[in-house]
Formats: C-alpha cells, structure tokens, sequence
C-alpha cells in the first residue's frame, strides 16, 4: 500500500496550481472498486516520524497530529488498534508533506511565464513566495495489508499559520472527516 499512497501523493503534487491563503482544501479521494469490507481492528503500517530520523521539528509535529487526528476517528467510529499489522483486519497508512517551494514549466501551463520571474531560466519558472506560508500536503489510505487503499486519499492546504495549532488541528480533523467520510463504523 505504501507504492500506492506514494504515488498518489505524487500525482497530487503534480497537480497542485497556484492558491489564495483563503482557498478551500484540495481534497483527491480515493474512490474504491472493491466490494463493502467490514473490520474491527487496524494497525498503522507508518512509522511515527521522530526527531531522531532527521526529520524537520515541523514535519514531526504534523505527523504526530496526523496520526492522532486519525486514531480518534477511527476510535469514534468503533475501530480498535492492535500492536502488529499481522494480526489487524486493515493497515492505514498516511504520509505528511511540507512544500515550501514550488516549480513549474512554461511548457506545463503557459500562463506561468516571465511575470513570476523575469530573471527566471527558460522552461522554468519559480513561483511566487507565498509570504512564507507552507503548502501542507496529506495522505491517508486504509487497506488490507499489501494491498490497495479502499478508504483514503490526498488533501492539500496553503497554511497561513504554520505555527498557530488550533490552525492545523482544524485543518487536519477537516481533511481526515473528508478523506475518510465514507469509512463505516466498525462491524
């Protein structure tokens, strides 16, 4: 599952345009082919992020908001987390992203073109700072292990305040509701 959250995710950065500070989240959700699946039990097959990785303190801290955010949920909605993914019914799995710059072609969209840049090389263009504030990207995918995600999907928000935590938890427990509304309570 994890080739499938990383590709997603990728997809998704790949399609991320310019956006305002007041711009709504950008929520790509996982639409599944499979058949009703009912499961009590789930394990995380992410490792928590910790300083220790090398990680940035910010990443860290979103991670852990993340994967609190979700655990709540999925304690709301009946489901009950077990140690090992060996013995859990589903795996969520779920990757953070900070994005503090972004690039892009003349060849993708032309109407980035030298009024970003003047001075920028051709065929590429930086786009213009965002007075400092982080795209945050997110993904979650909750699946049989090894293999696709059933519930899920990426979410991605211009963050005005990185810093402010009211700020994210109100992003991140808008984001997860949305990317996991159609996870039925446990059976």
């Amino acid at each position: 599952m994890r080739i499938t959250i990383t590709s997603l995710m990728a997809g998704l950065l790949v399609a991320i345009g310019l956006a305002g500070c007041g711009t709504p989240t950008k929520i790509d959700r996982i639409e599944s082919r499979s058949a009703p699946v009912s499961f009590q039990t789930y394990a995380w097959g992410t490792e928590v992020l910790t300083g220790d990785t090398g990680a940035p303190a910010q990443l860290v801290e979103l991670d852990t908001e993340l994967r609190r955010t979700v655990g709540a949920l999925m304690q709301a909605r009946g489901y009950r987390q077990v140690a090992s993914v060996a013995n859990a019914q589903m795996v969520v799995e779920y990757q953070v992203a900070i994005i503090e710059e972004e690039f892009a072609s003349e060849e993708e969209n032309e109407s980035w073109d030298a009024q970003f840049d003047s001075n920028a090389q051709r065929g590429v263009v930086e786009l213009p700072d965002r007075s400092g504030a982080p795209r945050i990207t997110l993904s979650v995918g909750i699946g049989p292990q090894n293999g696709m995600p059933i519930w899920g999907g990426s979410a991605t928000k211009l963050m005005a305040r990185p810093e402010d935590k009211g700020e994210r938890q109100r992003i991140l427990n808008k984001a997860v509701g949305e990317l996991l509304r159609d996870l039925p309570p446990a059976s």
